[in-house]
């Protein structure tokens, strides 16, 4: 049945986009139009890429919908589903002018905790500020859904109808109307502009980060603050320490396609650009610097283009790696479009390989695992360890850590989204996700998922397994936005000395069958911490964490976050968990270490927190 309606889908893909152009040098799977297209079939031409997509949730097909600079205010609603990138090609958000975008929920009941992978960059949309349900800019969605430097004048709903929605992630955005909902789970803003703040929407559930963000005169500036203490749910962070905005593809004025990549900021605040300007950065000529990958290419011609001295720019599609992509030139830029997918191959060991070189970026990709492999992204050369094997436990074993510091210069991974099981139905084990050996390395949103769901014979706690979703071996290095879960393991563990995480999102395995199969120190203590930081580190920050469980089984968690005492730069800022099993005898037994009793024998939906560690 399932394949008949792939086919079904495949059929109506192919008579979408009468209009649009398809570049040769982008190939098919991306949509370019311009205003002086006949906008009313633009939107119904988008529309249908929607309507093909909108339940395909682990589909093989992949999109660009990308606006050369222009208004496309007639066309009307666009609808953003699975699997599909809507980008304006100006050099500023201002330059590309759309009427409304909505993102409707794919299950019943107006429920979007599955509105996962899709994106919307670089456009504005135009409309009436008004709390009307269908006139709401409405990007209701849950992991993996990315917001980038969107200016708005209508006003910001992040959920849909009366349901509910679980994550979501918006940066460099200036919104002149309210932005906000009443039933996020949790919400990320990073270096953005809200003008009138939250309006009349209210912060109900777990936990919201605004950090970098900078509030007008019609906002209520004085609500915007830590208060936790106070039993609230807002974290704001008046400024970001280290961060470089996404690059992104545009047109110049001759017509030509380039790549922006903007500059490093440090303590910064609001958004990088303004109505006259791209921002700071460099600038790079698609056609002369970047090597355009399309389906057809072999990762063995990918890596002489790299070796080359060439930049990759990835077309929507998947791509299954004979070998890994290794990048060993300072500054090369790894960009994709249309969410395009990166597979290590049978018998290979990552999917990227990144030596420990200045200023890489690694941008707007998921990775898949459809075989085996020790990870999905690796960041630098080896160290004594990268990683658990099947059967070991992670926390035990001793890493070594990068030494050579790249602060002047740091790496950027931003929006990559990695993948374990789901898609094929076949069993999978992938020992890391994704492996930071490299120091001053940023991560700017993540979706780190070990598949809780999927297509049948995708996921079962022996079939798609694996252990750890995140290691983290280098120094200073710093991630915003970080979501990680139901990994076999600990989510995320931390060996490396002064790290730093803001904003962390994640849920237990769901199927860990028994107890004494999730055991971790040795089997002495009762399951897996979220988040871990090693014995050995004496320097760590993190902030904003939201920790759910979620157990099928009678188990216990002793606690959500595992850090070493005794010193006093390890420091946690606003740590919540909240239960999403049915008791009893299932939950988390402490919300840090020993410190405040968590959800285990409590009732569903119970929020607990602890608002400074030490204390």
């Amino acid at each position: 049945m399932k394949k008949m309606f792939s086919l079904l889908c495949f059929a109506s893909l192919c008579a979408v986009s009468s209009m649009a152009r398809h570049d040769k040098l982008f190939g098919p799977n991306v949509y370019i139009y311009g205003p002086k297209d006949d906008l009313p079939s633009v939107g119904h031409e988008i529309n249908d890429l929607h309507e093909a997509m909108f339940h395909d949730q682990f589909s093989a097909h992949r999109y660009a919908v990308l606006l050369l600079p222009g208004d496309y205010r007639d066309a009307g609603l666009l609808l953003v589903p699975y699997y599909m990138q809507l980008a304006g090609l100006g050099r500023t958000p201002y330059e590309v002018m759309v009427s409304n975008v909505h993102t409707p929920a794919p299950l019943r009941d107006d429920n979007g905790t599955c509105t996962f992978w899709r994106s919307i960059e670089n456009l504005s949309v135009i409309g009436p500020e008004t709390y009307d349900e269908p006139e709401t800019f409405k990007w209701a969605v849950s992991q993996a859904a990315p917001m980038r430097r969107i200016y708005s004048e209508r006003t910001l709903r992040t959920q849909w109808g009366h349901g509910w929605v679980s994550g979501g992630y918006a940066a460099d955005c200036y919104f002149v109307a309210p932005a906000g909902s009443d039933h996020q789970q949790q919400w990320y803003y990073r270096n953005s502009v809200l003008e009138k703040g939250r309006g009349t929407f209210r912060e109900e559930k777990y936990n919201y980060c605004f950090h970098g963000v900078e509030l007008g005169d019609g906002a209520d500036k004085a609500s915007y603050r830590d208060n936790w203490a106070e039993g609230g749910n807002v974290t704001y962070i008046p400024t970001v320490p280290v961060v470089r905005e996404k690059p992104f593809l545009f047109v110049d004025r001759k017509g030509r396609y380039k790549v922006f990549r903007p500059a490093l900021r440090r303590d910064s605040h609001g958004v990088s650009y303004s109505r006259t300007s791209m921002g700071e950065g460099e600038t790079f000529d698609v056609k002369k610097d970047f090597f355009v990958v399309q389906e057809d290419v072999s990762a063995v011609e990918m890596n002489r283009q790299l070796t080359r001295g060439k930049h990759l720019l990835f077309t929507p599609g998947l791509y299954t790696l004979s070998e890994p992509l290794r990048v060993t030139r300072p500054g090369t830029i790894v960009l994709g479009l249309g969410l395009a997918t990166l597979i290590p191959g049978e018998g290979q060991e990552t999917a990227i390989m990144v030596d420990d070189v200045d200023g890489v970026t690694i941008a707007s990709l998921m990775f898949d695992a459809h075989y085996s492999s020790h990870s999905l992204l690796q960041v630098g050369g080896e160290v004594n360890a990268t990683g658990p094997s099947t059967g070991k436990d992670a926390a035990t074993r001793t890493a070594g850590r990068a030494c050579v510091r790249h602060s002047e210069n740091p790496t950027l991974l931003a929006d990559l989204f990695f993948r374990v099981g789901g898609f094929r139905p076949s069993p999978v084990h992938v020992d890391v996700a994704v492996v930071i050996n490299s120091a001053d390395v940023i991560g700017d949103h993540f979706w780190i998922w070990r598949a809780d769901h999927g297509v049948r014979g995708s996921v079962g706690w022996n079939v798609n397994t694996s252990p750890c979703g995140l290691m983290v071996n280098g120094d200073h290095v710093t991630l915003y936005g970080l979501f990680n879960e139901h990994f076999q393991q600990y989510q995320t563990l931390w060996h490396g000395e002064y790290g730093r995480t803001y904003f962390y999102q994640c849920e237990t395995p769901y199927d860990a069958p028994n107890q004494p199969a999730y055991m971790s120190e040795g089997g002495t203590r009762d399951g897996y911490a979220a988040y871990k930081v090693a014995d050995h580190v004496e320097h760590h920050y993190a902030t904003a964490f939201g920790i759910y469980d979620v157990l099928h089984q009678e188990i216990r968690i002793h606690s959500s976050v595992e850090v070493p005492e005794g010193h006093p730069d390890v420091r946690l800022h606003h740590i919540c968990n909240n239960s999403l099993s049915s008791p009893p005898n299932r939950g988390i037994g402490f919300v840090v270490n020993n410190r405040v009793k968590s959800t285990y024998n409590t009732h569903r939906d119970n929020r607990t927190y602890l608002v400074d560690f030490p204390e």
